[in-house]
C-alpha cells in the first residue's frame, strides 16, 4: 500500500485511492492524470460548470479525463457532483469508496471567481465563491477525512492563491476564501497528525481559466500546470515528511510561505497597563521582524505572548512548596508521580481516552505512563506504544510543575517542556489534576 522509499525510485500511489476536485480542466485535469500515471485509482470530480459557476454544468470535462486514464491502462471513474453542498461532497467521496472501497488522497482543487471591487460585490457575489472554495474544502474533506482517520493514513492538498496570501485588487470573495482554507489547514493539520494524515497547502502560479487573460502570452507558456503538479504529487505522497505547510509553486520554482510572528515586546505592569501613547512610541521595534518565530498552533502563540510577560512570583506558593521544592532524587520523581494518584479527578476523565507518555530526562528521570481511561487512572513505569501525547522535559523541570514552582504554560513558552503528538489534549492535564 506505499509508493517505492527510495530516492532513487519514482513515487509511486499503486493501491492508492485519489480524489481530485475540479479535475475535468486546467491544474485539476494534471494531477489527476499524474496520479495515474503513477498507478493511482482516481476520482475525477468535475460539476462542468463555467469559471463562474453559474451554469448547470456539463458531464464531458470528467469524462474526457476518465477516458484518457483508462486509455493508458489506468482505472477512474467520474463524478459530476458540486463541492459546495454538504451533500455534494459526501456523493465524491461515496463514489471513491464505492469503485474502490477506500480513500488515500484528496486534492481539493475546484474553485470558481466572481471577481468585482469590494463596494460592488454583492452577497451572492461573496459567497458563492466562498460556497466553493472554502466550504466546498469543507464538504469533501470532511468524509474523507473520517475514512482516512479509520484506515490510519491521508493526504490532503489544499489550494490556496497569492491573492489569499498576500491581497489582490478586486479579489475579496476569493482572497478571503482562500486565506481562510489555511486556516482549516492548520487544524487538520494537528487532528491528523496522530493517524499519519498529512495536510499541505500549494498556491500555484499557473496558466487556467481563472487566470485566463491576466497574463501575456509569452508568459502562459511557461505558466503550465505541469510546472505545479510536481510538488502536488510530491504532496500527495506516503514520502511527504510534513504537515501544515504552505508551498507557492510555478514555472519551475517553488518555496515556502509562512506565516511568522516577530520578537514580543512588553510594556507596562500589572497595576499599569500599557497606554496607546507607549503603543506609540514602541510601533517600530514593535512592527519589525527581526526575528521570525513559527508557531505550530494558537497554544505555542499564547505561550510566546506569556514567556514575554514578566510574572510576578507568589509567595503563597513559595510557602506552599516549601521555597525551592524537594531535593530531587530518583524516589523524589517517582513519589511525584504517585502524587499525581491522590490528586486525580476523576469527573472531567469521564469519557476520555488518552495516554500522556512522560519523558522526563537528567539523573533523576526516566519514562513513565500515565493512562486514562473513562475516569479511571492507571500510572506506571515504561513506554507506550501509542500514546497520545508525548511530554519531554528535564527532572528538574516536571518538580517544579508538579509542585507548583512553576505552570506548565511557563515551561513550554520558555522550550523547558517538549509535547510531540496531540497537543491540545496536554491542555487537559490541568483539568485531571489538581496541582
Amino acid at each position: 500500500m506505499s509508493e517505492a522509499h527510495t530516492t532513487e525510485a519514482a513515487l509511486r500511489f499503486d493501491d492508492r485511492v485519489a480524489i481530485v476536485t475540479g479535475a475535468g480542466r486546467g491544474l485539476g485535469r494534471t494531477y489527476a492524470l499524474e496520479l495515474a500515471k503513477r498507478g493511482a485509482k482516481v476520482v475525477v470530480n468535475d460539476l462542468g460548470g463555467s469559471k463562474s459557476g453559474g451554469d448547470d454544468g456539463s458531464a464531458s470535462p470528467a469524462d474526457e479525463v476518465v477516458a484518457i486514464i483508462k486509455e493508458m491502462g489506468g482505472d477512474a471513474v467520474a463524478s459530476y457532483d458540486s463541492v459546495s453542498t454538504a451533500e455534494g461532497g459526501e456523493a465524491i467521496v461515496q463514489a471513491a469508496l464505492d469503485a474502490f472501497g477506500r480513500v488515500d488522497v484528496l486534492v481539493n482543487n475546484a474553485g470558481i471567481l466572481r471577481d468585482k471591487s469590494f463596494l460592488k460585490m454583492e452577497p451572492e457575489h461573496w459567497q458563492a465563491v466562498l460556497d466553493v472554495h472554502l466550504s466546498g474544502a469543507y464538504y469533501v474533506t470532511r468524509p474523507a477525512f473520517s475514512k482516512m482517520k479509520e484506515q490510519g493514513y491521508g493526504r490532503i492538498v489544499m489550494t490556496t492563491s497569492a491573492a489569499g496570501l498576500y491581497g489582490n485588487f478586486g479579489q475579496a470573495n476569493y482572497a478571503a476564501a482562500k486565506m481562510g482554507l489555511v486556516g482549516l489547514m492548520n487544524v487538520l493539520a494537528i487532528e491528523g497528525g496522530r493517524y499519519d494524515i498529512k495536510v499541505n497547502t500549494v498556491a500555484p502560479v499557473a496558466a487556467s481559466r481563472l487566470t485566463e487573460g491576466l497574463f501575456p502570452p509569452d508568459i502562459v507558456e511557461k505558466m503550465a500546470p505541469e510546472y505545479v503538479a510536481p510538488l502536488v504529487i510530491f504532496l500527495c505522497s506516503s514520502r511527504c515528511p510534513e504537515s501544515g505547510g504552505i508551498y507557492n509553486a510555478g514555472m519551475g520554482a517553488f518555496n515556502r510561505a509562512a506565516v511568522v510572528t516577530g520578537s514580543w515586546k512588553s510594556l507596562g505592569t500589572k497595576d499599569a497597563p500599557p497606554t496607546p501613547e507607549a503603543i506609540r512610541d514602541l510601533f517600530q521595534p514593535l512592527r519589525a521582524l527581526d526575528s521570525r518565530d513559527e508557531y505550530p498552533d494558537a497554544m505555542a502563540a499564547v505561550s510566546g505572548a506569556m514567556g514575554a510577560v514578566p510574572l510576578e512570583k507568589s509567595t503563597k506558593k513559595k510557602e506552599k512548596s516549601g521555597g525551592d521544592g524537594p531535593a530531587l532524587t530518583p524516589e523524589t520523581v517517582a513519589g511525584l508521580f504517585e502524587k499525581m494518584t491522590e490528586i486525580f479527578q476523576p469527573g472531567p476523565a469521564k469519557g476520555l481516552s488518552v495516554v500522556f507518555q512522560y519523558s522526563i530526562t537528567g539523573e533523576c528521570g526516566g519514562e513513565w505512563i500515565v493512562a486514562v481511561e473513562d475516569g479511571t487512572l492507571r500510572i506506571e513505569k515504561g513506554k507506550a506504544d501509542n500514546p497520545t501525547t508525548t511530554l519531554i522535559m528535564a527532572d528538574e523541570v516536571f518538580a517544579a510543575i508538579t509542585t507548583r514552582q512553576m505552570s506548565a504554560m511557563a515551561a513550554y513558552s520558555q522550550k523547558k517542556l517538549v509535547i510531540k503528538g496531540d497537543l491540545m489534549k496536554s491542555q487537559l492535564i490541568e483539568k485531571l489534576f489538581k496541582f
